[in-house]
């Protein structure tokens, strides 16, 4: 009996010690213009401005490499009111459809 306890005990021990980060990884798609060539899901950070609201939780984003849309659940903007002069950090997914790529935000930051 003291053996299988010693072992229960050792086995949690051993996945606190081997815990790591399960989240999505960065990339390397950090501008507009990667974004628009990255596959389908791809992880994306961009820093910019969200320049006009197109309706429908859909954005115009612009960084200095283009514009992309970019789609924000009312949840994700956590109560921040930003302009179009507000520089943002935006991270997300990329959206591929039949005709359109866009970014399915996770997660915004006011600068």
């Amino acid at each position: 009996m003291k053996k299988v306890l010693f072992a229960s005990v050792l086995l949690l021990n051993s996945n606190t010690v081997f815990a790591a980060f399960n989240g999505p990884q960065a990339q390397g798609i950090n501008t507009v213009s990667a974004a628009l060539e990255a596959r389908d899901d791809s992880y994306v950070e961009l820093t910019g401005n969200i320049v006009k609201s197109l309706g429908n939780d859909m954005y115009l984003f612009k960084d200095q490499t283009g514009e992309i849309q970019i789609e924000i659940d009312s949840d994700v903007w956590m109560g921040q009111d930003i302009t179009p002069e507000d520089k943002v950090i935006i991270r997300g997914e990329v959206d591929l459809d039949w005709t359109t790529r866009e970014i399915d935000v996770d997660a915004i930051r006011k600068l």
